[in-house]
């Protein structure tokens, strides 16, 4: 089992969407997404919003865009 974070910016002020990363455990998606709000100033006032995305394989389209563990 992976976990992807997504990052997801704000197209109208030119914000980025970036990946995060994957990692092995939700624990460890979690603390990667605090320590990178923590670390690039995000907070609840950002236009930046974050996913994390559980998956069971790689090199597969996974149709799952409304199956995210976190959205804060």
């Amino acid at each position: 089992m992976f976990y992807v974070v997504l990052d997801l910016g704000c197209a109208e002020c030119g914000e980025s969407s970036n990946v995060l990363g994957v990692f092995t455990s939700e624990e460890l998606a979690r603390q990667a997404t605090s320590e990178y709000k923590e670390k690039h100033r995000l907070d609840e006032d950002s236009d930046h919003e974050f996913f994390i995305y559980r998956i069971n394989e790689v090199d597969k389209i996974h149709h799952n865009s409304y199956d995210h563990l976190l959205d804060s």
